[in-house]
C-alpha cells in the first residue's frame, strides 16, 4: 500500500555544489526532463548539520543531499546532510530575544521532544534494534547478547544531596536531613537512586516508551473569563428515585419575568463581604458583572436565627427562606438581592415587624423597592478573593430537571482536579481549614480541596451549568461562577500510544528490556489491563557503588545546616510550559496563544522533563550561615521560613570533585541496547546524570566515564567459550565497546526519532549560561512563582511559552511585579 505522506513529501537523493553562499544542482522529484536544470538552494531551506557542515566545504566542492519537498505547502524544500535524519526545526523566536535584551531567566526545567515510535504506516525505528519487540529469554545467550561488568566512574560537578532523616530531629521547624553514610561513614548512593537515573536517561536517547505514566486521564482546567461565567445557570443536584437530576434554578415566573440578561442573574445577590475598597472604578462591579473591582464597599446581609454564627460559608447548601429585593419590572440586566437571611419564612416576619420606623427595614437598603420571601439554598463560596462581595441565593425550578450523566462527572472531577493542582500556589493567603480568622479574611472555596464523596457529585450540590434550552442539554459543571473550564483533552489522551507505558510482554521498548517492566495493572481510568504476565527482570543491575574521596565533605558548612528554599510542585495545567500544539514534534505553544488552544484534541505533549545547570563559582555552594542570601538562590528566602512544613534542612552533602566507583553488572545484553547505554555514559560533563535530591536548584550533576581499566566483558562467542571450557576467556577490548558507541550514534544521526531524542537531550543535558531560576517577576528572588504566571497571562499577545529545549535563546523574561493576582 502507497504512503499518501511520501507523495506529499517525495524525498529526492541528489548532489549539490557550493556557489557562496548557496548550493546548486540538479534536483528532479518528477523525472521529466525539463526538471533537469540545475536550481539554487538557500540558506533557510538548509538543516542546521547541512549548514555546519558547508562552513567547512571549499569553494566549488559538493555534497550528498537529501531533498524533500511539501507539495502541500507549495513545494517548500527542505535539504539535509545525505544519511543524516531530517530534525525539526526551531522556530527563532524574535520578540522574546528582544523581550530578554535587558535580562531573562531560564526555566529550571525543560522537555526533550519525544517523537511517537510509531505512525500509521508502521514503526518508526525499523533496522535499529531498538524497536519494541518481547525480550530476549534469561535461559540463553546469543551471539549478539554481551554479559560482563561496566565499571564507571562518576564525579559531583555540584554538591550532591543524598538526605537521610536526622536521628534527632528537632521538635519544631523544618524537617531536617543528613548525609545518608555506610558503615564506614562514607556517602551512600543507593543502587536504586542510581538505576533509576540511568534508566530516565536511557528512556530519553533511546525514544523508549514512558516507563512510568499515571495520574494523567483527567482533563486539566484553565481560569475562565468573567464572560463567560455570566453565560452558567445556577442549578443544584437532585435524586428522585435512583436517577439524579440537575434542578436549574431560575425561580418562578415572576422571577423570570424580571428581564434577566444573562442566566447567571437567576441567582440573587446575597451581599457578604465589604471588599476591598479602592480596588474599582466608578461603574464598575455591578450586580452580576463578577465584582471583581468593586467601586464601593456594600453591607453585609442581615443573619438571623443560627445562621448569624461564624462565616457565611459554613451554611454552604443549607435551605434557607430570604427577603430579596426585586429588580425593576421590565429593568435591564437587573439582579435580585437578598437582604435577610433565616431558617424559617416566620423568623424573617417576625424581624421585619420590629423594624425601627415606618418604611425602613432594620437598616437595610432598597425599602421601597418591591421584595418578597423565597425558599431557596444558600450558595457561600467563601471569601477567596480580596475584592469578593456577594454570594448566591439559588432558587429552584420545579420541572426543569436535566439527567446528571457519566460524562457530566466526568467533566466535575476534571474541574475538582484542577482545583486541587493549583491550591498550592494560586493564593498563598488562602488556608486549608477555610478559616478567615487565620488568613487575613481569605480562605478557600467550599471544593478546595475536593473530598472523594464531593467527587461523585452527590444529590445536594450547587452547581453552575452551561445549559442549552433549545435542546435541554447541559455540557459544563462548576463548583462556582468564575470557575475553570476543562481543557479539550487529558495528557493522557495526548501521549501518542506508541509512548505510552507498555501494557504487553511482547511490547518492550530498550528500556523495560533493559531496566525491566512490571505490567500496569491498571490504568488510571480503572480499567484492567494486567494480562497474568508477572515482569520482566532487566538486563541491568547496579552491583556496588563505592565513595574513593574520603575528605568528601565540605571544608565549612553551617553547623545547623542550610534550609532550602521550597521546590516547586509540578504545573501541568500551565499548558504554556507543557503542552504542544503538535503531537508529532513537541514544539512550543506559539506567542499569544488563547487559553482555550492549550491541551487541544489535535494538540500534543512537550515532552520528558529534565532540570537545567548553570556552572557556578566554587565559593557559591559555600554558604557562610544559614539565612537569605539573593546570590545563593536556593537558599530559603525569610519569607520562606515561617511555613516550616514546605522546608527542609539539610545537615551536609557531598561536596563537588567527589568520585565513586560503579560497577554494573549485565547479564545477555543485545548490542544494540549496550551501545547506546555506552553512548550515554561516555558523554561526560556535556551531559552529566542528575542525582538525589534539589535538582531544580541545581544539585546532584555528576558526570559519567567509562573506566575501560576495570571494565570486563564478554560478547556471546566468549560466554559460550566459558562454558564449553569452563575457562574465563580474556574479555573484549574496550575499543569494541567504543565501537557500539559509534554505531549507535551512526544509528541516532540516520533516524528522525532517534536523532531528535539525542540531539535534544544533549542539549538540556548541558550546563546553561544564563542564571536559572524558577520563574518570577523581578531579578530579586521571590517566594512564589505563581505571580509570573499570572502576569504571563495577563501580557495579552506576548504570553510566553517554555522555549524550545534547542533554541539558541532560552531565556524568559521577567514580567511587570505589580501584576494583579488571579
Amino acid at each position: 500500500m502507497s504512503n499518501p505522506r511520501s507523495k506529499l513529501k517525495p524525498t529526492v537523493r541528489t548532489t549539490l555544489t557550493k556557489r557562496g553562499d548557496i548550493l546548486e544542482g540538479v534536483i528532479n522529484s518528477t523525472g521529466r526532463a525539463k526538471d533537469g536544470k540545475p536550481k539554487q538552494v538557500g540558506r533557510s531551506e538548509w538543516d542546521n548539520a547541512l549548514a555546519d557542515h558547508v562552513q567547512t566545504m571549499p569553494e566549488g566542492s559538493s555534497v550528498d543531499v537529501e531533498v524533500t519537498i511539501n507539495l502541500a505547502e507549495s513545494g517548500k524544500r527542505t535539504v539535509r546532510l545525505a544519511g543524516v535524519a531530517a530534525l525539526a526545526k526551531v522556530t527563532f523566536a524574535a520578540e522574546r530575544a528582544a523581550a530578554v535584551q535587558d535580562g531573562g531567566f531560564i526555566n529550571p526545567y525543560t522537555f526533550v521532544p519525544t517523537l511517537p515510535r510509531s505512525d500509521q504506516d508502521g514503526t518508526r525505528l525499523t533496522g535499529t534494534g531498538l524497536d519494541d519487540d518481547a525480550p530476549p529469554s534469561h535461559a540463553l545467550h546469543a551471539d549478539n547478547q554481551w554479559s560482563g561488568t561496566l565499571a564507571l566512574t562518576l564525579t559531583t560537578v555540584t554538591p550532591l544531596l543524598l538526605p537521610v532523616p536526622v536521628v534527632d530531629p528537632p521538635k519544631d521547624g523544618p524537617r531536617t536531613f543528613d548525609v545518608r553514610v555506610d558503615a564506614d561513614g562514607q556517602p551512600l548512593i543507593h543502587g536504586a537512586s542510581l538505576k533509576g537515573a540511568l534508566r530516565s536517561a536511557y528512556e530519553t536517547v533511546t525514544a523508549s516508551r514512558f516507563g512510568v505514566f499515571f495520574e494523567h486521564h483527567e482533563r486539566l482546567a484553565y481560569r475562565a473569563t468573567t464572560a463567560a461565567a455570566l453565560h452558567l445557570t445556577p442549578a443544584r443536584v437532585h435524586r428522585d428515585g435512583n436517577t439524579d437530576y440537575f434542578r436549574l434554578c431560575q425561580g418562578d415566573a415572576d422571577w423570570r419575568r424580571r428581564h434577566v440578561t444573562h442566566p447567571a442573574q437567576y441567582a440573587a445577590l446575597v451581599p457578604a463581604y465589604r471588599g476591598k475598597p479602592g480596588q474599582g472604578k466608578p461603574g464598575r462591579g455591578k450586580p452580576g458583572q463578577g465584582n471583581r473591582h468593586p467601586a464601593k464597599p456594600v453591607k453585609p446581609v442581615r443573619r438571623l436565627g443560627d445562621l448569624s454564627a461564624g462565616p457565611l460559608s459554613r451554611h454552604h447548601g443549607t435551605e434557607v427562606y430570604a427577603r430579596v429585593v426585586l429588580p425593576e419590572s421590565g429593568s435591564k440586566g437587573g439582579v435580585a438581592r437578598v437582604t435577610h437571611l433565616a431558617r424559617t419564612e416566620a423568623e424573617i416576619h417576625a424581624h421585619l415587624r420590629t423594624a425601627v420606623s415606618p418604611g425602613k427595614v432594620s437598616g437595610s437598603y432598597d425599602a421601597d423597592r418591591p421584595s418578597r420571601i423565597v425558599r431557596g439554598w444558600l450558595s457561600a463560596g467563601g471569601n477567596s478573593i480580596e475584592v469578593k462581595q456577594y454570594e448566591r441565593l439559588f432558587v429552584e425550578t420545579p420541572g426543569l430537571d436535566i439527567p446528571v450523566t457519566e460524562e457530566h462527572v466526568r467533566y466535575w472531577q476534571s474541574v475538582l482536579r484542577a482545583y486541587d493542582l493549583a491550591q498550592g500556589y494560586n493564593d498563598p493567603k488562602a488556608t486549608y481549614r477555610h478559616d478567615p480568622a487565620t488568613a487575613d479574611g481569605i480562605e478557600r472555596s467550599w471544593h478546595v480541596p475536593s473530598t472523594p464523596e464531593l467527587r461523585t457529585l452527590p444529590p445536594g450540590t450547587l452547581v453552575y451549568v452551561r445549559y442549552d434550552a433549545h435542546r435541554r442539554t447541559i455540557s459544563e459543571v462548576h463548583p462556582v461562577l468564575v470557575g475553570r473550564l476543562p481543557y479539550e483533552a487529558s495528557p493522557d489522551e495526548l501521549l501518542h500510544e506508541s509512548l505510552r507505558p507498555a501494557q504487553e510482554p511482547d511490547r518492550l521498548s530498550p528500556a523495560d528490556r533493559l531496566f525491566g517492566w512490571v505490567p500496569p495493572g491498571r490504568r488510571d481510568d480503572e480499567a484492567e489491563t494486567n494480562i497474568g504476565a508477572s515482569g520482566y527482570r532487566g538486563r541491568l543491575r547496579v552491583r556496588s557503588i563505592t565513595c574513593m574521596s574520603p575528605d568528601w565533605r565540605p571544608e565549612a558548612f553551617p553547623p545547623e545546616g542550610i534550609t532550602l528554599a521550597p521546590l516547586s510542585s509540578p504545573k501541568p495545567t500551565q499548558f504554556r510550559f507543557y503542552g504542544s500544539p503538535d503531537p508529532q514534534t513537541g514544539e512550543p505553544m506559539p506567542t499569544g496563544a488563547e487559553k482555550s488552544a492549550g491541551y487541544a484534541a489535535d494538540g500534543g505533549l512537550r515532552g520528558r522533563k529534565m532540570y537545567r545547570w548553570r556552572a557556578e563559582e566554587p565559593d557559591y555552594w559555600q554558604p557562610p550561615a544559614d539565612q537569605e542570601d539573593p546570590r545563593r538562590g536556593y537558599l530559603a528566602l525569610a519569607g520562606n521560613r515561617s511555613h516550616a512544613t514546605q522546608l527542609v534542612r539539610h545537615r551536609g552533602w557531598v561536596r563537588p570533585g567527589v568520585t565513586f566507583h560503579v560497577e554494573l553488572f549485565l547479564d545477555g545484553v543485545p548490542e544494540a541496547e549496550l551501545g547506546a547505554l555506552i553512548w550515554l555514559l561516555n558523554q561526560g560533563v556535556e551531559a552529566p546524570l542528575r542525582l538525589g535530591a534539589g535538582k531544580p536548584y541545581g544539585f546532584g550533576v555528576v558526570t559519567a566515564r567509562l573506566a575501560t581499566d576495570r571494565t570486563r566483558v564478554w560478547d556471546g562467542a566468549g560466554v559460550r567459550a566459558g562454558w564449553l571450557h569452563l575457562t574465563r576467556p580474556d574479555p573484549v577490548n574496550p575499543d569494541r565497546l567504543t565501537e557500539l558507541a559509534e554505531r549507535f550514534a551512526a544509528t541516532a544521526r540516520e533516524n528522525e526519532v532517534l536523532r531528535e531524542a539525542t540531539e535534544s537531550y544533549l542539549a538540556a543535558a548541558r550546563a546553561v549560561n544564563g542564571p536559572v531560576h524558577y520563574p518570577r517577576t523581578t531579578t530579586q528572588s521571590q517566594a512564589e512563582s505563581y505571580q509570573w504566571f499570572v502576569a504571563n497571562e495577563k501580557s495579552e499577545d506576548r504570553r510566553w511559552a517554555l522555549p524550545h529545549v534547542r533554541d539558541d535563546e532560552q531565556r524568559l523574561p521577567y514580567l511587570d511585579s505589580g501584576a494583579a493576582k488571579e
